[in-house]
């Protein structure tokens, strides 16, 4: 089966849906915006990727700087799923493997982090704080795709990282689904298996105002909460078209 991609480009021409100074604006610093970001990494993507990735305007500091995390968790996954194309991302010759072969110091943090327990099995121990640098990130990036501009990147905040087989909060249950009509919410897939995610409101008292769930090829799941949505009255606003 193919994969399920994502076609639709972003806007950028000037019009009522694309302000000019959002567009020349970084979404994630402010500073000028040189370059376009993937949203998501294409480094948690299998090749070939997707047709018509989208993107958000970005400078090239923003662009850059988050390379070296986002390739961490991309072995983090690559390392602890049971999708045999994710998992021989490892193998001699593909794409992590050349990466880690390329920068030795980030093989050495990932050989650092595993240990033995009592009965003999190999434990990962992965840097939380990295892998959830990028998910907030990811989550600011598609809720600018989603809802446009004006939240700030500090307003994102990963709540918790869900390792396969876990069992989610009854909040989180509820928030996947559309009440009262009880219906479920759908899941947009980016690259089939490989990275999903759905924006949510949550129902309970203590919810934030959205979450954004981010999953990254059935192993991890990121639960990151997000601002409301800009109104439309706020102005100056990125809109991309309606996500498929």
């Amino acid at each position: 089966m193919p994969n399920e991609q994502l076609g639709l480009p972003l806007d950028v021409g000037p019009g009522p849906r694309n302000h000019r100074r959002a567009i020349r604006t970084c979404i994630y610093c402010g500073r000028n915006a040189e370059t376009r970001d993937h949203v998501p990494p294409k480094a948690l993507l299998l090749e070939p990727w997707p047709n018509n990735l989208r993107t958000v305007p970005s400078c090239s500091p923003c662009n850059t700087d988050w390379s070296l995390d986002e390739q961490y968790l991309a072995i983090m996954v690559a390392h602890l799923t049971q999708h045999p194309e994710v998992a021989a991302r490892l193998n001699p010759g593909s794409d992590i493997y050349r990466a880690l072969e390329a920068a030795p110091l980030l093989d050495d943090r990932i050989v650092n982090s595993l240990s033995v327990d009592e009965e003999g099995r190999v434990r990962l121990a992965p840097e939380i704080g990295r892998m959830a640098r990028i998910g907030e990130k990811i989550a600011h990036g598609l809720h600018v795709l989603k809802y446009g501009t004006g939240p700030k990147l500090a307003d994102f905040r990963v709540l918790r990282i869900f390792g396969p087989g876990e069992e989610l909060p009854q909040s989180l249950v509820a928030a996947q689904w559309n009440w009262p009509g009880l219906t479920r919410k759908r899941w947009t897939n980016v690259q089939k298996g490989v990275f999903s995610f759905l924006f949510a409101r949550g129902w309970m008292v203590d919810d934030p105002p959205l979450y954004c769930l981010i999953d990254l090829a059935d192993t991890l799941l990121l639960v990151v909460s997000c601002p409301a949505p800009v109104g439309k009255a706020a102005g100056r606003r990125l809109r991309s078209k309606p996500w498929p």
